[in-house]
């Protein structure tokens, strides 16, 4: 057996997931900083998951795909973040499976850090995740404080490594699954996940939660780094109203899912439209206190739409 053919038969120990939609110029940097890894390439695979981009992903894909045995591009036809990330753990050789957004650029320690994690750290941790760095296109606004950032997926657990507190996850810009254990609860949920321009999301907390049930532990490495593009045209109140309605919306189809009895939805629904306070802080002087809650009151409307009229992800839209 020649040595290429034997490089070809080794099983790659972390499976790194790109799934892209329509972002050609900056998957280009995420495949670069892939390439730049100080992991050796023998011991990891990328999946270019392509989501019905209409841009030259393709093209890009197949370039990689040729310069670079480790690399391969993969077309999805079904529109969707889920969608798409379940296609790449189906397709997925790796012990471990590290998704990684189009729009981040991972820092050159990043795979080693995260091999390093799950090969040292005891108990084993179902998932480990890192450090997500705003890159700001513009400077970031004084009214966005840390709680909007969360919509930004920005993360900093500090310098030092430690265990995710309770109730809080890697995010979907830089988090890596025991493959296995993500199988067993059926991936990511389709109903969630980003659908072309719906701002969709929580299908990664429902797969966290359901882990964190079932006694899974999260990890946070601070080498498992990444910069994450925030472009100009979500730097904006308009934007961030509009992630917060969805975030809403995707909050009730998550507790839908999870289980939740309707007239607890109902109440809740209505208690968190209701807040008086949330409205009499619309004229409180602190700009970015009156910013904040406007978004609060935004994602409880979207929680109350989805309850009381949808009740249907793309039902009616």
């Amino acid at each position: 057996m020649s040595l290429s053919e034997n490089q070809e038969n080794v099983q790659p120990l972390i499976s790194v997931a790109i799934c892209t939609h329509n972002r050609a110029d900056r998957l280009i940097l995420a495949l670069e900083g892939l390439v730049k890894q100080s992991l050796p390439s023998q011991n990891f695979e990328v999946l270019i998951i392509d989501n019905v981009s209409q841009d030259n992903t393709k093209e890009i894909g197949d370039r990689y795909q040729k310069e670079y045995s480790n690399f391969r591009y993969i077309y999805e036809p079904v529109l969707g973040l889920s969608k798409a990330r379940n296609s790449a753990l189906n397709q997925a050789k790796g012990k471990y499976i590290a998704y990684l957004d189009d729009d981040a650029i991972p820092g050159e320690e990043w795979l080693e850090a995260i091999l390093d994690t799950f090969t040292t750290v005891e108990p084993l941790p179902v998932c480990v995740g890192g450090p997500i760095y705003g890159l700001w296109e513009i400077p970031k606004p004084d009214w966005i404080d840390k709680v909007m950032e969360d919509f930004f997926t920005v993360l900093d657990y500090g310098s030092k490594p430690r265990w995710f507190p309770a109730k809080r996850f890697p995010y979907g810009a830089n988090m890596t699954y025991r493959k296995e254990s993500l199988k067993s609860v059926g991936g990511f949920n389709e109903q969630l996940g980003r659908q072309g321009n719906k701002l969709l999301s929580q299908e990664e907390l429902l797969v966290n939660l359901i882990l964190a049930q079932q006694g899974g532990q999260f990890y946070y490495h601070p080498k498992a780094s990444v910069q994450h593009w925030v472009p100009k045209e979500r730097i904006n109140a308009n934007w961030l109203l509009s992630r917060s309605y969805w975030q809403g919306r995707s909050d009730a189809v998550a507790d839908k899912i999870i289980g939740k009895p309707i007239t607890e939805q109902y109440r809740e629904s209505l208690s968190n439209l209701l807040n008086f306070k949330r409205v009499i802080a619309q004229v409180w002087p602190n700009k970015k206190v009156r910013f904040t809650t406007r978004c609060r009151i935004w994602r409880s409307w979207g929680y109350f739409v989805q309850v009381w009229i949808n009740k249907g992800i793309g039902s009616r839209e």
